[in-house]
């Protein structure tokens, strides 16, 4: 099974965090950093079932730097500090 790995870059603003996978245009957002980044995981589960219902998984990822992605790929979410 092939990896994908999304980047999702941790920011402090306006007394909160903001968890951002930029390529996406997803945000999760909370007052602890894990907050923010269990409102980021499931935010970026709908967006997956949305685009995956709409057939458009596979060519939204490739339009977010990763190609090749299929329905096997497992996704891995990575959190840097920014």
């Amino acid at each position: 099974m092939e990896t994908a790995v999304l980047t999702a870059s941790m920011t402090w603003e306006d007394g909160k965090y903001l968890a951002t996978i930029e390529a996406l245009r997803l945000v999760g957002e909370g007052a602890t950093r894990e907050a923010a980044q269990d409102d980021l995981i499931n935010a970026m589960r709908n967006w997956i079932e949305i685009q995956d219902s709409r057939s458009l998984l596979e060519a939204a990822l490739a339009e977010a730097g990763l190609p090749g992605v299929e329905e096997d790929t497992e996704l891995q979410l990575e959190f840097v500090d920014r």
